[in-house]
């Protein structure tokens, strides 16, 4: 056994499938930033990943890499259709 496991965790993650470690780093503060860029994204405009890494980096202190912010809005096109 690996240790003691966060039981609701898991069972979420049974339940929607695994959480992407970019939306855990998203905060309270940075959360309606962070829903803009996705309706953005979802209704068809492209922003940025490097930008938008640069903008959660310099406004609230998140550091989430270009890549990961392009694999996540790539995920999000994929899972809407």
């Amino acid at each position: 056994m690996k240790g003691m496991k966060d039981i609701d965790k898991l069972l979420k993650e049974a339940e929607t499938g695994k959480t992407s470690s970019v939306l855990e780093r998203i905060t309270d503060e940075a959360t309606p930033f962070w829903s803009g860029i996705e309706d953005m994204v979802v209704s068809g405009k492209k922003p940025r990943p490097y930008v938008v890494s640069r903008l959660l980096r310099d406004e609230y202190d998140i550091k989430i890499s270009e890549t990961a912010i392009r694999n996540h809005f790539r995920n999000m096109l994929e899972h809407a259709k």
